[in-house]
């Protein structure tokens, strides 16, 4: 089970190179005198924000085509927008095809977001789901280390070359694996989920029995998409409207654009420590605290782990653009604590990897029934595409209006507010199966979840 998981979330790894992508990339072309492409400052923002259009796209496509032909074979059949991405990155000779290339890439990070959290909580014992749900992101954010490591190192074209290769390498690594029980049972074919079911859990599970009422639900659940009844159930469209809005939350605080513009952020501190340098400290720690949140997620809950990544954000958000305000005032303040970007943007990243970067995957699987777990996973795939395209592209465009402190006061105000969507809406998930997460949205006999979907899953 943990390698099956572990072979699905290389190709995490190949997403986060993708989102970490366009930070060293975009440095090395601005600021190296050989690069073949100069983009302007216009360009550079698509460059960041297109991979969200493709990821959108990706998103919307994944979980049908993952209900029709499998979670595995979409992610092998993924490989092919994977690297044809990257290929059109590395080789490319204008601007437009790198910008072509990166929202072919985003297709293939919007099928990966859906499908891969699908498949390590389907295959996972309710023990260990929230550890294998959420670490995506820990996997994702190794990916984005990798990226500006590697980046600060070599040149765009050949960091291309290396994201093609992590995705192929993942592409090798799960060809091996099983297919998700739950997706064979689907096919009425009862012997090869219990075959499966029993080599990736063992005796953790009386496999007979778990498929044996897996494939039940499955049965008296009717086939084919969502009806419109089933969507208006508060099973289905609770849920859903709980995971965009956390989708908002995560990027709304900022996060892509501190990821994909870090190294630009730090170009104003470069006197405390080179911008390149800063950039390996942010991933380096993000992938320190996701892992950590990882971990623990079982053990805390999800819920105040999101209640905390919220508060560190909002502080770390509103230290730094007070330095960015005051600094605008007083030249000798910026140079003498040069230092308080990095030290905020840590602190960011620490709340945030601790809580919204994982947890809003993990919930957007978790809380939902699993017949409609794939449309409700790509709609909050869609969802997080839609919000952190409007987010990277306004940028640089909202700092040209409210200054780099106002952009910043901003998405610590959005942040705030996220707190206390958490304490009062969000529920909290840890340890329970599905129907007894499904029975906090129906808490009138008027909506009683057996009425029209059934929710008996592991």
């Amino acid at each position: 089970m943990y390698f099956a998981a572990f072979s699905a979330l290389l190709m995490a790894v190949a997403m986060g190179i993708a989102v970490g992508y366009s930070a060293p990339a975009t440095y090395d072309m601005t600021t190296r005198p050989l690069s073949p492409i100069k983009p302007t400052k216009d360009e550079v923002t698509w460059i960041g924000s297109v991979l969200a259009i493709g990821a959108m796209t990706g998103g919307l496509l994944a979980g049908p085509i993952a209900d029709k032909i499998g979670r595995k074979t979409t992610l092998i059949l993924n490989i092919i927008p994977f690297t044809g991405g990257w290929f059109s990155i590395c080789f490319a000779e204008n601007v437009s095809a790198i910008i072509a290339g990166r929202l072919i890439t985003g297709i293939a990070c919007g099928v990966v977001s859906v499908a891969v959290p699908m498949y390590c909580v389907e295959i996972s014992t309710p023990e260990v789901r929230g550890l294998l749900g959420s670490s995506f992101q820990g996997f994702m954010v190794i990916g984005n280390l990798l990226s500006v490591v590697i980046g600060s190192y070599v040149t765009w074209e050949y960091l291309a070359l290396v994201g093609a290769g992590i995705a192929t390498l993942g592409l090798v690594c799960f060809f091996l694996m099983p297919e998700s029980p739950r997706w064979i049972l689907a096919q009425d074919d009862m012997e090869g989920g219990i075959i499966v079911m029993r080599d990736l859990q063992g005796n953790h599970v009386d496999a007979e029995d778990e498929c044996s009422k897996i494939y039940k639900d499955l049965t008296n659940q009717p086939r084919g998409l969502l009806t419109l009844k089933e969507c208006k159930h508060p099973t289905v469209y609770k849920p859903a409207i709980i995971s965009v809005i956390l989708m908002f939350f995560q990027q709304f605080s900022g996060s892509n654009a501190v990821l994909f513009y870090s190294s630009a952020i730090f170009e104003a501190s470069k006197d405390f420590l080179n911008p390149k340098k800063s950039t390996i400290i942010l991933g380096a720690v993000q992938v320190v605290a996701t892992l950590f949140s990882n971990i623990i997620v079982d053990k805390v809950g999800r819920k105040i782990l999101l209640f905390l990544s919220g508060s560190l954000m909002t502080l770390s958000l509103t230290v730094l653009s007070t330095y960015y305000y005051v600094s605008v005032e007083n030249a000798r303040f910026e140079t003498s604590y040069s230092w308080i970007p990095l030290a905020s943007l840590i602190l960011f990243l620490c709340g945030f990897s601790l809580g919204y970067g994982s947890i809003p995957w993990l919930l957007a699987v978790e809380m939902v029934p699993l017949r409609a777990r794939s449309t409700i996973g790509g709609l909050a795939t869609f969802a997080n595409g839609l919000f952190a395209f409007v987010i990277t592209k306004t940028f640089s465009e909202l700092e040209d209006v409210a200054h780099t402190y106002g952009t910043f006061w901003i998405y610590a105000a959005l942040s705030f507010i996220g707190c206390f969507f958490v304490i009062l809406v969000v529920p909290e998930t840890k340890g329970k199966e599905l129907k007894e997460i499904s029975s906090h949205f129906c808490k009138s006999k008027k909506n009683n979840p057996k009425l029209s979907i059934s929710v008996i899953s592991r």
